[in-house]
């Protein structure tokens, strides 16, 4: 019981610093921790099948999400948050790292609750998904950065795969795998449109650079070719 609450605290903890994280190798990492320890809580209360399979779908999710997760941070930081602006679906801005922060406390309060009042499968701490659930609910209704909005999703099918995986704890390789190509394929169209938002942020960057010439006419020197 111990070993699980330690690992609860650790997810939240994790998730926490995923959920503020403006840093794209900070994000990585928190990201990986993710599934990590909730590949690590699998061990502890289901099979290890199912631990094996959670830290190989995140590894791929992670190794996948990395270079346009790097891409966007350099070029953010070497053209003074365009790639920011460009990537955000709807003002210049994202939510705030201290609102996220507390949002995020009070999702963790309220999966709590939630966990303790509407227990969904009997004889297993149904904290887990309650907490990845309603952040990455949080993350999608409330971030305008679409790096954000994807890490969401993935917490918000995170949770999902976990719910799912304690309903029925006995399934066979292939059920396993299918919710392991959902989770694949989610992170694969996240990277693609990360990569187009990239590619247009370094297009508008290229375009805003390229000098004008004026071809009407060459300057005067004091005035002498007008009063000519």
């Amino acid at each position: 019981m111990l070993n699980e609450f330690v690992l609860l605290v650790l997810l939240v903890l994790v998730a926490s610093l995923l959920s503020v994280s403006v840093e794209w190798h900070v994000a990585v990492v928190c990201l990986w921790l993710v599934y990590a320890v909730a590949g690590t809580w699998l061990l502890v209360v289901a099979t290890p099948e199912l631990a094996i399979a959670k830290y190989i779908t995140g590894t791929t999710v992670c190794a996948l999400l990395m270079p346009g997760l790097r891409a966007l941070g350099s070029g953010r930081a070497a053209r003074g948050g365009r790639v920011r602006r460009l990537a955000d679906a709807a003002g210049s801005t994202g939510a705030d790292e201290p609102f996220m922060l507390v949002g995020a406390m009070l999702v963790a309060a309220a999966a709590v609750a939630l966990s303790s009042a509407f227990p969904i499968v009997e004889g297993a701490s149904n904290f887990a998904w309650y907490w990845l659930g309603l952040l990455g609910v949080l993350l999608v209704m409330l971030s305008r950065d679409l790096v954000r909005t994807g890490i969401g999703l993935l917490l918000l099918l995170n949770a999902v795969d976990l719910l799912d995986t304690m309903v029925a704890r006995n399934q066979g390789v292939g059920a396993i795998g299918a919710r392991s190509v959902v989770t694949i394929m989610l992170a694969l169209a996240l990277a693609s449109v990360w990569s187009v938002f990239q590619d247009r942020a370094g297009a508008t960057t290229t375009t805003a650079r390229v000098p004008t010439v004026s071809l009407d006419r060459p300057p005067t020197l004091g005035g002498i070719d007008d009063a000519a």
